[in-house]
């Protein structure tokens, strides 16, 4: 990928009036408002250290930093087809490979686009599937959150389950997570957070991950900390919902 350059050839800023028709979209999944950073452009990737945020509105408008200027526009929504409206942009010029990148973005936005996000990450298709953009959630990135995608052969569906333990007078909720041969626990407790795959047990469900067991028999579950050897009580939870 290429680094950032940063030299404008012109430091004024002209307003481009274009003209808009603000058509407010209907019921904007929320899932879909936000601050989108572009990862990917016509997949070409997009250069170091310089930033093209997609913001998508509840009212219907979208805008941000096409990485030289910024803009605004108009959104509607059918389905999971999403047609962004025309552009109103400043003018402002940077370095070519900038305003090269700036370019693509805008033209990625002009056709009906198909939307579909997994996890913390926005993908945008043409009708026959082919992507033409990825972007990851900037608020998920500010709080410090990794979005990991597994492919699992022969898994067929993913089937998820959250419960909820009283854990020593701490609430935790752990996801149970199973996809074909793969069996998963994740919860949060004492600050910690904990990932861990299910292992052959004698009774229960048992799942080990880093220093830590978790093992489930009917309605509880114990959370066993290997660091602090066999004799170890562990923390006891019981199941609340």
């Amino acid at each position: 990928m290429l680094k950032a350059l940063t030299a404008a050839s012109c430091a004024c800023v002209l307003i481009e009036l274009t003209s808009t028709q603000i058509v407010a979209a209907e019921r904007v999944p929320e899932e879909l408002i936000g601050s989108w950073l572009a990862e990917d452009i016509g997949g070409g990737g997009v250069i170091d250290d310089l930033q093209t945020v997609l913001e998508i509105r509840e009212d219907g408008t979208y805008g941000g930093m096409a990485g030289c200027n910024n803009f605004t526009g108009a959104f509607s929504l059918s389905g999971t087809t999403i047609t962004f409206g025309p552009t109103a942009a400043a003018r402002k010029m940077c370095a070519p490979a900038i305003m090269d990148q700036e370019q693509k973005f805008f033209d990625t936005l002009r056709d009906g686009l198909t939307w579909r996000i997994d996890g913390g990450r926005l993908t945008l298709t043409r009708p026959d599937g082919t992507p033409v953009m990825r972007l990851t959630s900037m608020e998920a990135a500010a709080a410090g959150v990794a979005e990991v995608t597994l492919n699992i052969p022969d898994a067929g569906a993913v089937d998820r389950q959250k419960v909820r333990y009283d854990c020593g007078g701490e609430t935790v909720e752990a996801e149970y997570i199973n996809a074909g041969p793969v069996s998963l626990v994740t919860f949060s407790i004492g600050g910690t957070y904990i990932v861990a795959s299910a292992v052959i047990s004698g009774s229960g469900a048992r799942y080990a991950g880093g220093r830590y067991v978790w093992w489930t028999e009917g309605e509880e579950a114990t959370l066993f900390d290997v660091a602090k050897g066999e004799d170890d009580p562990g923390i006891a939870c019981r199941k609340t919902g």
